[in-house]
């Protein structure tokens, strides 16, 4: 059974039903003998609705530094250290399970990325939930406004509840009474969580600041794991905007039509088993191999990060006809033919035409596609 690690969402330092009811249905969905989490849960109260479940899950959760019952310091810390962090913890902890998937949601896809960036041989597959790139592909929504001076908790509240899921309109509140009390009320006692604990305050201004300084867009090319971006229209916190220009950069499969707003992995029914079904194909190489009789080529583009990827032709000559669309930086392709630094494609991952012409290396020496 493949082991997991969850990353979840902001401020983790939370003991709602929903990071009880989201982790276990991950697990129940997902099938998972083992399910390493960071949820959106302190360690203080561990999730009693994972006892007993019939799959009898090991769950091993932690908080991140600055939050729940790890040590705060009033000092700066940036994304690197979480996924650092992370990292660390699983090769001391669970060394005999590596690699293992990994499941990024909201600041949890932001760490993930960069856990992904920094230890890549620690990864099987990666799949990011409503986590954008920062830099020049956009960052979410500055929640850190939610915590200047002039808000109050209840007015916090309210915001996060409207931005995260954009349906939450005036009809929305008045039509469905109980559910906005029910938001409502588990979100109050979210904001209550160690409220009076000494640094609390400054561990959560700090996560923010880390979270501010989110960018993995240089750097998503690279990425060579099987990934999978989700994303829901409803959701204002991260657009699925970003989420399209994440998937592009990294060229990887997307699924931005789920139901719920931010919360969509544990708000729509058909997310997780969607889930759990791209896990269960063959990885892109393995499924290209059979397919060739384990004599394909694939090829990663690495070049045209700065273009919106590289020109594709119709056919080998540099003045056959120029396809319109360009293949994206970090598609993967299967090479069909080649004539010297020119081949013909097949496109297996990332986003551009199904096929093509390309250059493998400019006169220069510069690469735009490698092997892999």
């Amino acid at each position: 059974m493949r082991s997991w690690l969850v990353a979840g969402p902001h401020l983790c330092d939370r003991t709602c039903p929903w990071s009880c009811t989201h982790t276990y249905e991950l697990q129940r969905n997902l099938e998972l003998g083992h399910a390493w989490t960071t949820y959106a849960l302190s360690v203080r109260r561990t999730p009693a609705v994972l006892c007993g479940t019939r799959i009898h899950p090991k769950v091993f959760a932690f908080d991140h530094r600055n939050t729940g019952r790890s040590t705060i310091k009033d000092e700066p810390c940036t994304m690197e250290d979480y996924a650092d962090d992370a990292a660390a913890l699983l090769e001391a902890v669970f060394p005999d399970r590596l690699p293992i998937f990994v499941m990024g949601v909201s600041f949890g896809a932001m760490v993930a990325q960069h856990m992904a960036l920094r230890h890549p041989k620690l990864i099987k597959r990666l799949v990011l939930c409503c986590g954008p790139s920062g830099g020049p592909g956009g960052s979410a929504y500055p929640i850190q406004e939610w915590y200047e001076p002039s808000f109050s908790m209840e007015e916090r509240v309210l915001r996060r509840m409207a931005q995260a899921n954009s349906s939450r309109d005036a009809a929305w509140k008045e039509r469905c009474k109980s559910e906005f009390e029910m938001v409502h009320t588990l979100l109050m006692r979210d904001e209550k969580v160690g409220l009076d604990e000494p640094l609390r305050q400054q561990g959560i201004h700090r996560q923010l600041e880390a979270r501010r300084g989110h960018d993995t867009w240089a750097r998503l090319p690279e990425l060579k794991m099987d990934t999978l971006v989700c994303g829901s229209p409803q959701d204002d916190i991260t657009p699925v905007s970003l989420l399209e220009k994440l998937a592009d950069r990294i060229g990887c499969e997307r699924k931005l039509d789920f139901e719920g707003g931010h919360a969509f992995a544990a708000a729509d029914a058909k997310c997780l088993p969607f889930i759990n079904e791209w896990l269960r194909r063959p990885d892109r190489m393995e499924k290209s191999t059979e397919t060739s009789n384990g004599h394909s080529v694939i090829w990663k583009v690495v070049g045209g990060a700065d273009k919106g990827g590289i020109i594709v032709r119709s056919g080998p000559g540099l003045s056959d006809e120029l396809v319109k669309e360009r293949l994206s930086t970090g598609a993967l392709v299967e090479e069909v033919e080649s004539r010297g630094d020119r081949i013909c494609y097949r496109l297996q991952q990332g986003s551009g035409p199904r096929e093509g012409w390309v250059t493998v290396k400019l006169a220069g020496g510069k690469e735009l596609l490698t092997k892999i």
